[in-house]
């Protein structure tokens, strides 16, 4: 009863809960909530205990199903969300700055690396503060030192935050809670970051609110897809929404919010676990001439000194695992959305997909350990059931269209961009008119 009152009266009759008229001078808002590892097969459970974003699906839109970018790892897919482009273009392919690749050792992964650094292109976020709107973020990524963004509850909280400066002032956070940060539950973590969002809309109303929770995504990688941990993150994660959306009734925003509800990308149960570099080894091929870096559905295979032979015999050893699902040729690389090699340093000469029930991993040998109990991954081809995302749509800006049709998630940005007036050059996503008003 909350919801269909507060969408009905509140978002499609232009006026706000409490009444008052809206202003013509007062700018579009757009709230990006991404709920990580949310696939579309969990969405598409009948009994699954979510209400709000089944009341917001309902009156808005929403999509079967949203398609991620290669590789469908959570901050390559965040990027193309607010750049509208492909890692081939926004240069990213990992959690964070590949590090070490072709220098005889094995590759890593540094999660501390400039915004600047890791994506090549604008972002909505960019182009919004360039329009004179303002910006927030909760635990969104590749956005560490970014100078567009107003209010900033980074994803490991840093001290000089003027945001959480104003909230330890005023009580809405304590040092305790800070302290105890990385020492609670991912959910913990959700409820502080949502906390920000909250706190940000009411007193500073950003035009532009990207909120990123992380619950779901701990909770399948540790048990695997479809299981009861599963569910209830759901349902946890599905309050974070309903308590945004209350935020903006209580800051009077409704009458000029659009809310957007998606995900990276969905989640595989992993039964088996193969170590790539293991598998290179075993084939011959030292750290010194290739090393591999383990992204769950994908592993990236980086040669000291490339060369056509080296790679033949990487693939040979990789086509004879019994792991593997499929290795792409150098132009099927490219039709997947890969960077090359030649104008970005951290993309891979040799890409491996696992197959469903596998995984890549340093843990398990080159033939592949059992996994007891299973555990969840992602990364593998984003054509995979699977790996689809969520896309559900409500407010100002947004009709009553019920289901779409699957589409590529690069078209989040160009919409955001299209709701809030901002250019869309260089986008390769192009907004989703049909939903809009």
């Amino acid at each position: 009863m909350f919801l269909r009152m507060m969408l009905s009266a509140a978002m499609l009759c232009g006026v706000t809960v409490s009444g008052v008229a809206q202003k013509p001078e007062r700018k579009p808002m757009v709230v990006v909530i991404s709920l990580d590892a949310f696939g579309a097969a969990l969405l598409d459970q009948p009994l699954l205990p979510v209400p709000t974003l089944h009341a917001l699906m309902k009156s808005g839109a929403y999509a079967r199903s949203m398609q991620p970018v290669n590789p469908t790892v959570t901050w390559p897919n965040h990027t193309a969300m607010v750049t509208g482009v492909s890692a081939a273009k926004h240069g990213l392919l990992a959690n964070g700055l590949i590090n070490g690749q072709r220098t005889g050792k094995l590759p890593s992964v540094e999660f501390h690396a400039d915004k600047s650094v890791l994506v090549r292109v604008p972002t909505v976020y960019d182009r919004a503060h360039e329009a004179g709107l303002t910006t927030a973020e909760m635990d969104w990524v590749a956005i560490e030192h970014a100078k567009s963004i107003d209010w900033s509850f980074f994803e490991q909280p840093v001290a000089g935050s003027a945001l959480l400066k104003e909230m330890l002032a005023d009580g809405s956070l304590t040092q305790a809670e800070l302290d105890g940060f990385r020492k609670g539950p991912q959910a913990y973590r959700d409820r502080l970051y949502t906390r920000g969002a909250t706190y940000a809309i009411k007193h500073h109303h950003p035009n532009l609110v990207l909120l990123h929770l992380l619950a779901l995504d701990s909770a399948e990688h540790t048990y695997g897809f479809d299981t009861m941990a599963g569910v209830n993150t759901a349902a946890f994660l599905d309050d974070r929404v309903k308590e945004v959306v209350e935020a903006v009734r209580d800051a009077g925003d409704m009458d000029r919010t659009t809310f957007l509800i998606v995900s990276d990308h969905g989640q595989s149960s992993v039964h088996h676990a193969v170590d790539p570099n293991a598998v290179l080894t075993e084939a011959g091929i030292p750290p010194s001439e290739a090393a591999a870096l383990a992204e769950g559905g994908v592993a990236y295979i980086y040669e000291t000194h490339h060369s056509p032979e080296l790679t033949e015999k990487i693939r040979a050893a990789f086509a004879a695992n019994a792991g593997t699902d499929s290795v792409p040729a150098d132009e099927e690389m490219t039709m997947q959305g890969w960077p090359s090699r030649i104008d970005n340093a951290t993309a891979p000469d040799v890409v491996i997909y696992a197959k469903e029930g596998w995984s890549f991993g340093h843990n398990g040998g080159a033939k592949g350990e059992a996994v007891e109990p299973q555990r969840g991954a992602h990364g593998y081809p984003n054509t995979r059931p699977l790996m689809q995302a969520i896309f559900i749509a409500n407010g100002a800006a947004i009709r009553s269209a019920g289901v779409q049709p699957a589409f590529p998630n690069v078209d989040v940005a160009a919409t955001i961009a299209q709701i809030l007036g901002l250019p869309q050059a260089g986008m390769d996503g192009k907004p989703l008119m049909g939903i809009l008003k």
